[in-house]
Parts: C-alpha cells; structure tokens; sequence
C-alpha cells in the first residue's frame, strides 16, 4: 500500500476522537501498526499522533517516516492546514477526513465542557461561558474546515454519521484508502475498545436545549453547512474532487 499521511482532521466536538480512531483501526486490521511516531511535531502529551501546526521540516521528517514504514499513519488533528500540509496534500502524499456537526449542537457540548472545566479547575473550554463565546470559536474552526474541503482527497464525514451510523463511516474510510475490511468490526472496536470522549451523544440537541431565537439565528449564518454538508450530504461527491471550491463558503458572514 502506498506510504502516506492520514490527516483526521475535525472540528472540536464533532466526533473527532471516534473519527480518528475508525482510520487508525481500519488501517490496523488491514495489517498496517499504527505506532506513535517520537517526533517534534507530534503533541508529548498525547497518547496519540496528534499534531497542530507541522513545519516544512517536521513535514519532512514524517513523510519519511512513513516512507521508511512503507504504508500510511493516521494523525488526529483539529488545526487548519498551514502551507506544508498543504503541500502534502496536494502532492498526493497525504490524504484527509475532515469531520464536522450541526454548530447549534457543537455549542452546547462547548457550553457543557466549559462549565466541567470551570467546576474542576481545568483549562480546557473554561473560557467558552455563554452562547456567543462558544459561537465565536466555531465561526473560527468553521473557517479551518473550509480550508480542508478545499484541498482534494478529503472526505467529508458528519457527525450523526459518525456517531449514530459508524458502521457506514467506516466503510467510507475503507473505501477512500481502497483498503478491504470489514467496516462492522472497525466500528465495534473504534466504539467499544477505545477511548472515545463522548460527552451526551444526542442528535439534534439544540431543539430541546438551545431557545429557539437563537437556534434561528445560528441556523441562518451557517446556512451554507447545514444545507449542503449535513441536509443533503448523501449527495456530495466520494470521488476525491474537492468539496468547497473557491469561493463557496460554509457561513453568511455578513452576520458577524
């Protein structure tokens, strides 16, 4: 199998820990170890390859890691792509998951964490205390997947899809990596033998717990997202084209 880079990017409390570990563990079944790499642009503090933000140097080292490994890593991320993953991406060296979720939902799990921090003493989200703290953050990650969606080979995953129909997720990362296994057993695994920081795990969230002024008026600034990526995104296109071509946006942001 051709050595890469799997990026599992997702916005903040879309899946993304769920969504990371359905590409590890597909590539893992298919016989392919999935060993943290000691690098530079790898986080210390994770258990994980996670990365943020990697040096053209740093992209260097990794890809001949993998090169020397001779099939792909998956790293999980939540950053926006800066020039030299671009240029992997581009280069046919590296390929992507971008996940994302209904922002009115993404705002109350932001919400909820923020107050567990702020209860515990934690850093995590202890900033995100009102509806407008957590819109300001997702307006930025919503910018950050756009930036992925625009680069080609990267598949598109909802949330509900993730977290609620993972048996097909898994198939669809089967399928972009053209590797064969068996998505019913990646998804029992990924689910039940990993570390998957759910928090609630509710579709649609927002319709008992968000007013629904404010629901409205999130719903019309990311109008964009919720019609084409979530509402209809059984039609969007699996075959590697990019997804948000310049210059279709995913929020109206004349309302900020």
């Amino acid at each position: 199998m051709k050595p890469l880079v799997y990026f599992s990017y997702s916005i903040t409390k879309a899946g993304s820990t769920i969504a990371f570990h359905l590409a590890r563990t597909a590539l893992e079944l298919a016989g392919y170890p999935q060993p943290r790499f000691d690098l530079d642009a790898i986080e210390k503090a994770k258990k994980v390859n996670f990365v943020q933000n990697i040096s053209q140097d740093q992209a260097d080292e990794m890809l001949q890691l993998v090169d020397d490994l001779g099939y792909p890593i998956a790293l999980k991320s939540h950053n926006r792509p800066n020039p030299s993953v671009v240029k992997m991406v581009q280069s046919g060296h590296a390929l992507a998951h971008a996940v994302y979720r209904d922002p009115r939902d993404i705002a109350l799990s932001m919400m909820d964490h923020g107050a567990k921090s702020r209860a515990k003493g934690s850093i995590a989200f202890a900033e995100i205390e009102s509806l407008e703290d957590a819109i300001k953050g997702i307006r930025n990650q919503c910018d950050s997947l756009t930036a992925w969606l625009r680069l080609p080979g990267t598949l598109p995953l909802c949330y509900d899809d993730v977290a609620f129909d993972t048996v097909k997720s898994a198939q669809q990362i089967l399928d972009q990596l053209q590797i064969v296994g068996d998505a019913e057993q990646i998804a029992h695994v990924a689910l039940n033998n990993r570390f998957t920081q759910f928090n609630k795990g509710i579709q649609q969230r927002y319709l008992t717990e968000m007013d629904s002024s404010d629901a409205k008026k999130i719903g019309i600034e990311f109008a964009p997202l919720l019609g084409r990526f979530i509402k209809n995104r059984a039609s969007l296109p699996m075959d590697g084209r990019i997804q948000l071509p310049p210059p279709d946006q995913l929020r109206i942001t004349a309302s900020e």
